[in-house]
C-alpha cells in the first residue's frame, strides 16, 4: 500500500514541548505530567536537537541523594535522538520507528526543530486521515 503523503514535512507534527538542557528536571516532570506525552526533544542555546527527556529518565533520577529541583535536564537526558529532516519519505521513518522500537522521531528543517511524530502520526498519514486534534 502506498502512504497518501510522502515526506514526514507534509504531516501535523505532535507534542510541541520542548526542554532546555539547563532547566531543572522538576520542572520538565510537572510539564510532562501535564500533558498526555511521554518525553521531550532538548535543545541547547542554538536551539538544536541534543537529546530526549522523557518519564523514565525522570523516574531512574529519583533514588538519587539529589531533589529533581537540583538536576539539570542536560544530567539525565537520553543523548543523540534520531532526527530526521522534513524531507524524509514517510516509509522510511515508519522503518525507523519500528526498527529502534521509538515511541517518536524528532522532525527538523534546515537543523531547527518542528516537532515530533509518532507511530500514530504515521498511521494516520498513510492512510490519509486528517491531523488528529
Amino acid at each position: 500500500m502506498k502512504p497518501k503523503f510522502e515526506t514526514v514535512g507534509q504531516i501535523r507534527k505532535g507534542n510541541t514541548h520542548i526542554a532546555y538542557e539547563n532547566q531543572s528536571a522538576f520542572d520538565i516532570a510537572m510539564e510532562l505530567l501535564g500533558s498526555h506525552y511521554t518525553g521531550m526533544p532538548v535543545l541547547d542555546k542554538e536551539d538544536r536537537v541534543i537529546g530526549v527527556v522523557t518519564i523514565q529518565d525522570l523516574i531512574r533520577a529519583l533514588p538519587g541523594a539529589r531533589k529533581l529541583e537540583e538536576i539539570r535536564v542536560g544530567e539525565i537526558m537520553t543523548r543523540s535522538p534520531l532526527v530526521i529532516d522534513d524531507d524524509t519519505p514517510l516509509e522510511k521513518a515508519g522503518q525507523m520507528l519500528v526498527d529502534g522500537t521509538l515511541p517518536r522521531l524528532c522532525v527538523v528543517h534546515k537543523g531547527k526543530l518542528l516537532g515530533t511524530i509518532t507511530g500514530h502520526d504515521l498511521l494516520r498519514a498513510w492512510i490519509g486521515l486528517p491531523p488528529a486534534m
